[in-house]
């Protein structure tokens, strides 16, 4: 598609595991935006919106009166954006193509940013919060969910193929100049960008086999942990032992997951 290529890609497989895991934090994601005021007529930006699938939530919660500019940086999410804009009947998302390290919004006229996973994958997040801040207007809210222990993940009883693969990408994930663990620098940060940490909630999620949590991580690794394989951090057999795991042994399988540990945090504009 010609874009800037995102660590975790950006091909149809991704759109659909993309769609999965929204479904999966969507009203994890609703409950957050209740939290910091989002209401109808508000101006909204949602960074590094991907294929928008938050950004149509966010046109419903402002209404026909408010708008979402949809900011992505891959023209294909973009495309995407404004074709599902249409056919959803959703004329107040304005879609915006570029880099979040260059948009350009005046300075004091949103009511919130919203960014669900864009911080982490940013080498240098505290300029982007710093840019992003001078946008909202006073009073308004910064609405993020961000990883803050992705290496928590774990099955339960552990298992030894699983952790490679965690750490595998751990790996990648340094290799890539991602700070994937971004949560835990944001509140420091937020200070010096004028904003105030109103609320900062770790989120643990576990889930039995087969459920929703279990699903998420295992599609993640069917998706991703290739790419590992090509990128020499992991063998071949050792992609085949990880997925393994993650198939269910049954009506009986007593296993559990731990999700990375995330967190909401609310900021608002002093």
């Amino acid at each position: 598609m010609g874009d800037k290529e995102y660590v975790l890609g950006t091909d149809a497989a991704e759109l659909r595991r993309l769609h999965f895991q929204h479904k999966v934090w969507s009203a994890q994601s609703y409950a957050l935006c209740q939290r910091a005021g989002l209401r109808a007529g508000d101006v909204v930006l949602d960074l590094g919106c991907g294929p928008g699938f938050t950004s149509y939530e966010l046109a419903q919660m402002v209404g026909a009166s408010g708008r979402v500019i949809a900011r992505d940086q891959s023209a294909g999410f973009i495309e995407y954006v404004a074709a599902e804009r249409t056919r959803r009947g959703l004329p107040q998302i304005e879609p915006s193509l570029g880099p979040v390290e260059e948009l350009a919004i005046a300075n004091a006229s949103l009511d919130a940013v919203h960014a669900r996973w864009l911080f982490c994958w940013l080498v240098d997040p505290g300029a982007v919060l710093e840019r992003v801040a001078r946008m909202v207007r006073p009073g308004g809210a910064v609405i993020l969910q961000e990883y803050l222990d992705w290496a928590a993940m774990k099955l339960v009883p552990r298992d030894a193929a699983f952790d490679r693969m965690v750490a595998a990408c751990m790996q990648s994930w340094t290799a890539a100049r991602a700070n994937i663990d971004v949560a835990e620098l944001l509140p420091a940060q937020a200070r010096r960008c004028g904003l105030e940490v109103e609320s900062f909630q770790p989120i643990a999620r576990t889930g039995r086999v087969g459920s929703l949590e279990w699903r998420w991580i295992a599609e993640f690794f069917e998706n991703y942990a290739p790419k590992l394989v090509a990128s020499a951090l992991l063998s071949r057999r050792e992609l085949q032992d990880g997925l393994a795991t993650l198939q269910s042994r049954g009506a009986d399988d007593p296993r559990f997951c731990v999700a990375p540990t995330m967190s909401d945090i609310v900021m608002r504009k002093s």
